[in-house]
């Protein structure tokens, strides 16, 4: 039976994959497409875009019976690369709406894409998708279950929040990976626009925190991150798991999809390193549980790329934002010595920017490398020349504001 199940299904995913891949649209489209990217002046692509619009306006003038699914369908998608190019199509909207009432998945995708790029938040039409929305997150087709969370991730407001808010909290179960983190995507958003609606929900934040997906996982770091920023105190006991989380990605125990460059899950690292930076900030009992990863992802970070530069620059502004610990912010200042002696100008940026937060911590960390400071003075680019300068102001104190006074009139 199973594999009759697979032989029915496979066709269909090669259908949605023909459909996806544009396979749906005419060739008259795939024309426009060419002859806006041929235009030698921005008064040919106007004149290109202005007989568009026109068609477009007598197309949706039409009864939708007469137009027919497929036609209506690619009116829509002209009417998104129209609105893309600047031009207003505002009176396609409502036939985007209508479009995601439709039972065929990929004219509901279309629709919902349409109502993603071409509303807003506070526009009116928003309250005729509510009822669609509610409906299709509770849809068997976790792809239209996924259209659903994009646009409640674009559109979502005050007023039509508690509507789906239920049924996206429900799906922070749902069987398919991809569904729940959009769903803890549409949450996260959502308290971005109504502070504090997830306040019943902590609970199930931190289980997610544990998914077996780790782009699930992901996800919701950001979530917990703006809570966290709000109210830490209350995610104090979250600070081991984080810690874990973070040495089981440096130790390369993710599966390999979530390497870029080699570098294990680069942007996870950075989002679990903002958690504990915000987490560990006065706080030594907390702290004290960072401190041996903190060096270890330093350690491993520093791979001679640039991604790793990223992460090792996250890593020392975490050092600096936590309770203080010698020996680990020596070694984040003899990192950052290496990016302010490069001869690259956004790596000489990142350590000056690197060494005023250590600066702030402790002087004395810095200082040891106010020769190569001093030497940036010189470099040609003047953003880095006003960052430096800020950075030597910092560290100028009684025993060297004569040598820094001396190097700086010289220039």
């Amino acid at each position: 039976r199973s594999g009759l199940d697979a032989a029915a299904a496979s066709p269909a995913r090669s259908a949605e994959a023909a459909a996806m891949s544009g396979a749906h649209l005419s060739k008259d489209f795939f024309e426009l497409i060419k002859n806006i990217g041929e235009c030698k002046s921005k008064q040919e692509e106007e004149k290109i875009v202005t007989n568009e619009v026109a068609a477009l306006r007598q197309r949706f003038s039409e009864s939708p019976a007469s137009v027919g699914q497929k036609k209506m369908k690619e009116a829509i998608v002209r009417m998104m690369y129209v609105e893309m190019l600047g031009r207003a199509a505002d009176f396609g909207h409502i036939h985007a709406v209508n479009m995601t009432q439709q039972q065929n998945t990929l004219s509901k995708r279309v629709g919902y894409l349409a109502c993603s790029l071409c509303l807003h938040p506070e526009h009116e039409l928003i309250t005729l998708l509510v009822n669609t929305i509610r409906r299709d997150l509770k849809s068997s087709n976790h792809l239209e279950v996924c259209a659903a969370l994009i646009a409640v991730s674009k559109l979502v407001n005050p007023e039509i929040l508690p509507a789906v808010i239920e049924c996206i909290t429900d799906l922070l179960g749902h069987q398919h990976e991809v569904v729940r983190k959009k769903a803890v995507m549409a949450l996260h958003r959502m308290h971005l626009v109504s502070p504090g609606c997830l306040s019943s929900l902590h609970n199930k934040l931190r289980q997610v925190l544990c998914d077996k997906d780790p782009a699930v996982m992901g996800a919701s770091l950001h979530a917990l991150h703006q809570l966290i920023t709000e109210q830490g105190g209350a995610f104090k006991d979250l600070v081991p798991s984080f810690v874990s989380i973070l040495k089981q990605i440096t130790e390369h125990r993710l599966p390999s999809s979530f390497d870029y460059h080699r570098m294990p899950a680069p942007w996870i690292q950075i989002k679990l390193l903002q958690v504990l930076a915000s987490l560990g900030h006065a706080d030594q009992r907390a702290s004290e549980h960072m401190y041996e990863v903190l060096y270890d992802v330093l350690k491993r970070a520093d791979t001679g790329i640039n991604i790793g530069y990223a992460v090792v620059y996250e890593c020392v502004r975490t050092i600096t934002a936590i309770y203080p610990n010698v020996q680990l912010m020596e070694t984040a200042a003899n990192h950052i010595s290496r990016f302010v002696s490069s001869e690259n100008h956004n790596l000489k940026y990142l350590g000056i920017k690197s060494l005023a937060s250590i600066v702030q911590v402790n002087q004395k960390y810095a200082l040891e490398h106010q020769l190569v400071v001093v030497d940036c003075m010189e470099d040609p680019d003047e953003t880095l020349k006003r960052k430096t300068l800020d950075l030597l102001f910092k560290m100028t104190n009684a025993s060297n504001v004569v040598f820094v006074v001396d190097k700086t009139l010289d220039l």
